[in-house]
């Protein structure tokens, strides 16, 4: 079969027509959701990487892990990642604390366009879990998170956490 093929690959007449698919007649949405939260958590590692930190993302992985940091032999950090749109609030979902574990809130705002970036909020996820057992609400606003334990755009805990 390989060789009626390489016979044949400078003669047009032994080849049919190509086949062309035209444009797209509507606005294309696949998986809009997913994908965001792809982009999320690759913005997060690009930062980390460009923070020095030694990051990896991380696939079908138990106990919400989306990303582990080496920030030295024998530690590991991990991240889990959220993706929020519209409304600087975060709708509380079930989560664990433990040492060396932090939630990272990415945020693109609604009316934002699509080359800003997006916000950033990290915080341990001790330090959440603390924050929220005087929280009664559905939902806690990212603002009001950042004030509380200085979420916004704290990479420095996890490019030179004290866990390391």
């Amino acid at each position: 079969m390989n060789e009626l093929v390489v016979a044949d690959v400078n003669d047009p007449s032994a080849w049919g027509d190509p086949i062309t698919v035209g444009p797209s007649k509507g606005l294309r949405r696949i998986r809009h959701a997913k994908h965001l939260e792809l982009a999320s958590k690759f913005y997060v590692l690009s930062v980390l990487h460009r923070l020095g930190a030694d990051a990896t993302l991380t696939f079908s992985q138990a106990d919400d892990v989306d990303i582990t940091v080496v920030p030295a032999s024998g530690n590991a950090l991990t991240v889990d990642v959220r993706t929020l749109t519209g409304p600087k609030e975060w709708p509380i979902a079930e989560f664990r604390a433990r040492p060396g574990h932090f939630l990272t809130f990415v945020w693109y705002s609604a009316a934002g366009r699509p080359d800003t970036p997006p916000g950033v909020y990290i915080v341990a996820s001790e330090q959440l879990r603390q924050f929220l057992a005087n929280h009664r609400d559905d939902s806690i606003s990212l603002d009001r998170l950042s004030e509380a334990v200085h979420a916004r755009e704290a990479w420095e805990q996890l490019a030179a956490s004290p866990a390391a």
